[in-house]
């Protein structure tokens, strides 16, 4: 029921990050003078590869326990109230079905709303550049281990230089509280990648709130540690995102368990007709 593709993604960017530190450490035997600042620039690394992974599993567990709650929520309103109506059954069946159609329509609204407000996370023109779906798209080919050969220079095959200056919105207010750094641009890069979901999502186009609520405790995640390498974020903090992360994911739960009932009620609806 859940679409769990975008947790590669973290693999992808473990990936990237992993062979930036290679490159560190190559340049570290050819410059004695540097080696011990740049091996411990690698353990940092490691130590940032591994953080998120943990992250990534935490909110797979979430999004997990949310089926398990639409899966006996349907299951308990069904054996509570399938067959247990008298009369006029299925008028009542439909409009109970109206009433928490409506409260879904209502919690999407309200997380559209509050996804246009918390906007400058999200806008940018990085979206529209020429060859950003490409680079996303070859940033998600490396998910697969057979691929890591054809590429010899990740950073600047993906363009991420090129993409990440000059783009407006947040990538340019980020970008201009900090010194030129070619770690910031691969996490402003990868914020990008779940920001762009939100960002055509205010703006009308379809996907699953487990989708959005996912990208969200992602794009959470990435502040969070952009922030712990150091790197401003001025308004654009991650404290902010964590009222909007909890925020979504109070109504994503409250939508889904309305789903399950949803599903009793067609059920008994079938049932009733027969």
């Amino acid at each position: 029921m859940f679409s769990k593709n975008r947790y590669k993604i973290f693999y992808i960017f473990s990936v990237i990050v992993f062979i930036l530190s290679l490159i560190f450490f190559i340049y570290s035997f050819a410059n004695k003078k540097y080696s011990t600042e740049l091996i411990s620039e690698n353990k940092k690394i490691e130590e940032q590869i591994n953080s998120i992974e943990n992250k990534s599993k935490g909110i797979t567990e979430n999004i997990d326990a949310l089926e398990i709650e639409f899966n006996l929520k349907s299951q308990e309103f069904y054996e509570k109230y399938g067959y247990q109506f008298e009369s006029n059954k299925s008028e009542e069946i439909n409009r109970l079905k109206k009433d928490y159609l409506d409260k879904n329509k209502k919690i999407i609204s309200e997380i559209k709303e509050r996804l246009i407000a918390y906007g400058d996370y999200f806008d940018s023109d990085i979206y529209k550049k020429e060859g950003y779906d490409k680079s996303v798209s070859d940033f998600l080919e490396l998910s697969s281990k057979s691929n890591l050969d054809k590429h010899e220079n990740i950073y600047n095959e993906i363009n991420i230089k090129s993409l990440v200056e000059n783009s407006n919105g947040f990538v340019k207010t980020i970008l201009g509280l900090n010194k030129n750094s070619k770690e910031l641009n691969v996490l402003i890069f990868y914020a990008s990648i779940y920001s762009s979901s939100i960002y055509y999502y205010i703006n009308d186009e379809t996907s699953s709130l487990s989708e959005i609520y996912s990208d969200v405790n992602n794009l959470l995640n990435i502040y969070k540690e952009i922030e712990r390498k150091g790197y401003k974020t001025g308004k654009l903090n991650s404290e902010n995102l964590v009222y909007l992360n909890d925020f979504i994911q109070e109504r994503v739960s409250n939508y889904y368990k309305n789903l399950g009932i949803l599903k009793a009620l067609e059920k008994s609806d079938k049932n009733e007709q027969k």
